[in-house]
């Protein structure tokens, strides 16, 4: 679930610490002349050590709600917040020690990783057109950074996200027949497994945004006048536009984390189990009554048919999703500038 929390901006080292941040849009970034040029400063190196872990830890929350929002279609914004709580004050933090143990590494590695592989293909690219050799560096750049961070963070985040599942929708259920039975716990070492993919596809969209989609916005004229602020400015707007694609795909991550048939079907049937969730989750379902007006009343019913129409659903989840960005970038900048000024 975040969740690419690193991968969405949160990224110290590349956004404060490596001189690619001072590059123009699209141009590729200049190989460091060792390893060490490529670590972040001291400071950040606490906030990402440090900081990274508590405030991953401290929204667990807000990343419960995404997953309970992923299995319940019908439930408010502030339905899904009450849900998480289910059981206690302490059921919001119900499976958020994994992903803030794995955030330490998380947080001080992704950024290097970029980098090296930034620099890395660079070399073996050569020389092109600023904009489209600087895009092809940016994007695969970001792919494998994005893998890296799902197989570090896989394991922890579908745990996590199966936690909270059974806690608010098995063991403190309102649907007492027993049809709901509890999800099987991944193992923290789990590398890959159902969702992986949708999880990597949010990681990356979460890179490209910071690594290509902010670095173009700060170079428009009409956003100098912003100063100083403006990076922050430009990574905060380009995550939560992002969002809009992320939230989704996000959700579709905790549905299949969290849905124990997706670990015996075949691919074939895991992407029609995919797109039905997608399809249900999303988009408004036609009436009845204008699909029987097209079908042969002798046959058996037709499946629910769904128009293009989004629903109020995508608004919630986008909603959540945000919140969860926004809040988490918050917390972690104020950390990190505390500890940069606390140690001039």
């Amino acid at each position: 679930m975040v969740e690419s929390e690193r991968a969405v901006g949160f990224d110290a080292t590349s956004q404060r610490a490596v001189a690619s941040n001072s590059l123009p849009w699209g141009a590729a970034v200049p190989a460091a002349s060792s390893w060490r040029d490529k670590l972040p400063d001291k400071p950040l190196l606490i906030s990402g050590g440090v900081g990274g872990p508590f405030v991953i830890f401290l929204c667990t929350p807000l990343r419960n709600a995404l997953t309970l929002g992923s299995r319940d279609k019908q439930s408010t914004m502030r339905g899904i917040y009450r849900k998480v709580f289910r059981g206690g004050p302490q059921a919001g933090w119900i499976g958020g020690v994994g992903p803030g143990v794995i955030a330490c590494p998380q947080f001080l590695a992704l950024g290097p990783v970029y980098h090296m592989l930034s620099s890395s293909l660079t070399g073996v690219l050569g020389t092109g057109p600023a904009w489209t050799h600087g895009l092809a560096v940016s994007v695969l750049s970001s792919l494998g950074a994005s893998f890296c961070e799902t197989v570090m963070t896989y394991g922890s985040q579908s745990r996590n996200a199966q936690m909270a599942y059974n806690n608010s929708f098995v063991t403190f259920s309102s649907v007492v027949d027993g049809s709901r039975k509890k999800v099987p716990l991944n193992s923290m070492h789990h590398v890959w497994g159902p969702g992986a993919g949708a999880m990597m596809t949010r990681n990356f969209l979460s890179v490209m945004s910071v690594r290509t989609l902010s670095p173009w916005l700060r170079q428009q004229p009409s956003l100098q006048f912003l100063g100083a602020a403006r990076v922050t400015i430009c990574d905060i707007a380009s995550s939560v536009a992002i969002c809009t694609l992320t939230a989704p795909v996000h959700q579709l991550f905790n549905f299949l984390a969290t849905t124990p048939e997706a670990r015996s079907v075949s691919r074939v049937e895991k992407i029609q189990m995919a797109r039905r969730f997608l399809r249900e989750q999303y988009f408004v379902p036609l009436p009845r009554e204008e699909i029987l007006t097209s079908v042969d009343l002798t046959k058996p019913l037709p499946e629910k048919q769904y128009s293009w129409r989004i629903s109020r659903v995508a608004a919630r989840d986008f909603g959540m999703r945000t919140a969860y960005v926004t809040t988490v970038f918050a917390v972690f900048m104020s950390i990190e500038r505390a500890l940069c000024e606390a140690m001039r």
